[in-house]
C-alpha cells in the first residue's frame, strides 16, 4: 500500500492501477490527477518513449520494451459518423513475447482528467495498445498519459516493471475535418 501512496503523489492518474495490478487486480479505478510534467511519466509526443529492459539470469538474454503515448489529435475516423472526438493512443511494444502486458490511457483537457480508458491486457504477446477518446472542445490543450505493467517471463529480472509515459501537449484549435 505504501507503493500506491508514493506513486499517486509522484505520477498521476493510473498509479493505483499499476500498484494494484501487481497484486492481481488490474481493473482498479485510477485516481484523477493531472499528468506528471517531469520524472518517469514525462515525454514528448510520438518521438519520445520510455525504454526499459529485463535480463534472463541464466542466458543473459534481454527483452527490451518501450511505452509510447502518441500526441492527442482530432479523430477523423469519428468525423465520418458525425462525432467530433479528440483521441489519444498509447502502446507498449517489446522485442519478444512477455508473460503479460497491461495498459491504461488517460486523456487530459487543460491538465484535468477528461477520459480514462479501461485497462487492456494481453498475455503471451509482445505488444498491447489502448486509446481514450471523448468529445472535442476547440481551443483546449489536450495531453495523454499512459500507465502500464509488464510481467516478464520467469527468470527475467526485473520480473515486473511499472511504466508510464506522457505525451506532448496539443492545442486543438478546431474540431472539424480539415
Amino acid at each position: 500500500m505504501n507503493t500506491a501512496v508514493r506513486t499517486v503523489a509522484a505520477g498521476g492518474f493510473a498509479a493505483l492501477l499499476i500498484a494494484t495490478a501487481g497484486a492481481g487486480s488490474a481493473g482498479a479505478a485510477p485516481a484523477a490527477a493531472s499528468p506528471a510534467r517531469s520524472g518517469a511519466g514525462a515525454g514528448s509526443g510520438d518521438t519520445a518513449t520510455s525504454v526499459f529492459q529485463a535480463r534472463d539470469a541464466r542466458s543473459s538474454d534481454v527483452i527490451t520494451c518501450k511505452i509510447t503515448t502518441h500526441t492527442p489529435h482530432y479523430s477523423h475516423h469519428a468525423h465520418a459518423d458525425n462525432k467530433h472526438r479528440v483521441n489519444v493512443t498509447a502502446d507498449i511494444k517489446c522485442s519478444k513475447k512477455v508473460s503479460k502486458l497491461s495498459i491504461q490511457v488517460g486523456l487530459y483537457k487543460n491538465g484535468r482528467i477528461y477520459k480514462k480508458s479501461a485497462v487492456k491486457s494481453s498475455a503471451g504477446k509482445n505488444r498491447v495498445s489502448q486509446n481514450a477518446a471523448r468529445r472535442c472542445v476547440k481551443k483546449q490543450t489536450y495531453t495523454g498519459l499512459a500507465n502500464g505493467l509488464v510481467t516478464f517471463p520467469p527468470n527475467y529480472t526485473p520480473r515486473t516493471k511499472k511504466v508510464s509515459h506522457r505525451s506532448s501537449d496539443e492545442v486543438i484549435r478546431a474540431c472539424k475535418k480539415k
